[in-house]
């Protein structure tokens, strides 16, 4: 290990391990050294550190400069080729270096064959405080040789950017929804009274209407003013909701539904299953304009009578469901920007969009971890 640091929560990732077999007897096929040297040719002037180690004894068998330079700054001269990898690691960890532990801890399931690869994102301290790191190590088999392949990364710039389009996200996000609100106030407030100016003008001419083709035409026109009235309702409440800051997540898009459904004519449903809380502000507006999103499309293409939206908590995911009872999904629809972006905004939080068709109609749901929603961040980068 290099940098002096705290690993994060979620530090800790490994795949499926495989079979690891005894390789001594395979030891006269290929000599160490043309893997050496094969693996010192990759790896010199590159930024990252890296080391090969023998799987079997976890020898180091080669670094890089990189690597050479950052060990020897950060006190770690040992971390050299012919020492025992292990063995040194033990010794920081012996010093309650956290993450030295961790890696230990990680080494010692690759010697069982309980894994075969680790990850560790964690912060520096001391002369690396503020900056990030990622160690990995991944298991490797050369002629049949088995090796270790460690390496580690600066990622503080890399984290600095995801944090800033996270950021960008959800102020964009913000504009639109002010975006919104402004053209559903508009519509309502402009719309709306020229409706009713047509309203009053047809009944007047009701009034002094002469025959009945004539009665039949008014009737006609009175249905058709009737549902643009619905349809301007639906689409100014859907631009211009109920606030989450003002009532919380759970009354806010409970207003939302129950509201859309009354405009619409649909028969609406909203329930909670298991513990739902959400103390992260950006999870709040993602969820919600999920589930706006979510009921304009089932506005603009499902045709249905029946809406239900659930808010779904599991042991470490919070899945939001809107169902109805449409059409379902066409062959042809077109993916538009909202749902782009929904999903979009989904993976930047860990979370992902789904889209399938139900027995009738469509069912969208979002996943996104409890992590994130009590406040903490995604894992990133993903292993």
């Amino acid at each position: 290990m290099d940098q002096r640091a705290q690993p994060e929560a979620h530090a800790i990732e490994g795949a499926p391990p495989t079979s690891l077999s005894p390789v001594r007897e395979m030891r006269h096929r290929l000599p160490d050294a043309e893997h050496v040297g094969i693996f010192q040719q990759l790896v010199d002037g590159l930024s990252q550190q890296a080391a090969l180690i023998d799987a079997e004894d976890w020898t180091i068998l080669a670094v890089n400069d990189a690597w050479q330079r950052t060990s020897a700054l950060n006190g770690y001269a040992n971390l050299r080729p012919g020492n025992d990898y292990y063995r040194e690691i033990g010794k920081i960890a012996g010093q309650g270096y956290r993450p030295a532990q961790m890696a230990l801890a990680a080494i010692d399931e690759i010697r069982q064959g309980k894994r075969t690869s680790f990850r560790m994102v964690f912060e520096g301290v001391g002369r690396q405080a503020g900056k990030k790191f990622e160690t990995r190590f991944a298991m490797m088999t050369v002629g049949g040789r088995e090796y270790v392949r460690v390496t580690r990364y600066d990622i503080t710039e890399l984290m600095l950017l995801r944090k800033m389009k996270t950021g960008f996200g959800s102020k964009l996000m913000k504009a639109q929804e002010e975006e919104r609100r402004r053209m559903g106030r508009e519509l309502h407030d402009t719309g709306m009274q020229l409706l009713a100016g047509l309203s009053l003008s047809l009944a007047r001419l009701k009034q002094a209407r002469s025959d009945q083709v004539t009665a039949d035409v008014i009737d006609d026109m009175e249905g058709l003013l009737f549902e643009a009235q619905k349809e301007f309702r639906s689409i100014s409440f859907l631009a211009h909701p109920p606030q989450v800051e003002q009532l919380g997540l759970v009354e806010a898009l409970r207003g939302l539904v129950e509201g859309f459904g009354r405009r619409a004519g649909l028969k609406t449903s909203f329930a909670i299953e298991g513990d739902v809380e959400v103390a992260s502000a950006d999870a709040e507006h993602t969820i919600f304009r999920m589930v706006q999103e979510g009921l304009s499309n089932v506005h603009r293409h499902a045709r249905a009578k029946k809406l239900a939206v659930r808010l779904i908590g599991r042991e470490r995911m919070m899945h939001v469901l809107v169902a109805d009872d449409g059409r379902g999904i066409p062959a042809d629809l077109h993916r538009g920007v909202g749902l782009l972006g929904m999903r979009a905004r989904l993976c930047e939080l860990g979370g992902r969009l789904t889209i399938r068709n139900g027995s009738p109609g469509t069912i969208l749901a979002a996943s996104l971890p409890n992590a994130v929603l009590a406040g903490g961040r995604a894992a990133y980068p993903t292993a």
